[in-house]
């Protein structure tokens, strides 16, 4: 009987609990509608921060990139060949849309003997350079039409890792004929420098060489032999300014610096940046050729 009645003494109490619940429901839930309702409106009725507007456009000029706008005198922009108006898209592959200081950083913080590989975009030709420091020049955002013109090409653009890449230098005349000149040293130098001189068509060297060995060879075989060992170790130095300066002297000026993977994707490079330029060795083909004008016949009177 005691449990009959405590029962009952809870299904009570449920009931009445139940009952105070739905009578009270619609104005709790009104309660709670009408304390959201006014956590919203004043959540819009916040005042706008003009500094996350600034933020904003300030996160819209950083999707450009850094443009080149004055070269020094002396700078190693100059020593790169590079010019105003060309466009830095990316640096070791990755595309480069932060200000000028955190680019200044980058530069002054490289490696010295590795560099890094700068992307440059030219008049619609992209093309890549070892930079081994800052570059010296005076930089600006470039245009967003500019930029979205560059980043179209760049998708189209591969680029390898630093190691794949070779510094080569293009020097070229007033005719327009071109000579590429691998930066990196040829064992041959070292080892037999007069066929490398023969294959660099250093022909002044190649005297002056001649007459090295022969006259040391003369007095005593252990003078050649010196004689042999310091003409190694100069050319092992020397043998870019060499061929340089005596390209230079021959009437041609460096026109681009540029790494690539070998001389072939060289001469193509500078043929997309010229395509009447020639080459000696040509191993791209012949260049593209102007047909002469057609010649009118002149009327009898």
């Amino acid at each position: 009987m005691a449990e009959q009645q405590i029962g009952d003494e809870t299904l009570a109490t449920a009931a009445t609990m139940a009952a105070t619940a739905v009578a009270d429901g619609p104005l709790g839930l009104s309660a709670e509608s009408q304390n959201d309702d006014d956590q919203v409106s004043g959540t819009d009725q916040q005042p706008v921060d003009p500094d996350t507007v600034d933020a904003g456009s300030a996160g819209e000029a950083a999707t450009t990139y850094l443009k080149i706008k004055e070269l020094r005198g002396i700078s190693r922009a100059r020593s790169l060949r590079l010019q105003p108006e060309d466009i830095i898209v990316a640096i070791d592959g990755m595309p480069f849309h932060r200000d000028i200081e955190s680019f200044l950083d980058i530069m002054f913080e490289c490696d010295p003997e590795n560099g890094l590989l700068l992307t440059i975009w030219r008049g619609g030709v992209l093309f890549n350079v070892i930079a081994r420091g800052p570059l010296g020049c005076v930089l600006e955002h470039a245009k967003p039409d500019v930029s979205e013109k560059a980043t179209e090409d760049f998708k189209k653009h591969t680029v390898e890792p630093l190691e794949n890449y070779a510094t080569f230098e293009v020097l070229r005349d007033i005719f327009r004929n071109c000579m590429v000149l691998d930066t990196r040293l040829s064992p041959m130098a070292v080892i037999f420098p007069p066929l490398w001189v023969i294959q660099s068509k250093l022909w002044e060297v190649l005297v002056a060489v001649v007459l090295i060995y022969g006259s040391t060879l003369a007095v005593h075989w252990a003078l050649f032999i010196v004689a042999y060992v310091l003409l190694s170790l100069y050319l092992r130095k020397a043998h870019l300014v060499l061929r340089r300066s005596f390209a230079m002297m021959r009437g041609r000026h460096i026109w681009m610096v540029v790494a690539e993977k070998s001389e072939l994707e060289t001469q193509r490079l500078c043929r997309r940046m010229d395509p009447k330029c020639t080459f000696v060795p040509d191993l791209v083909g012949p260049p593209v050729v102007d047909e002469p004008p057609k010649k009118r016949r002149r009327r009898s009177g």
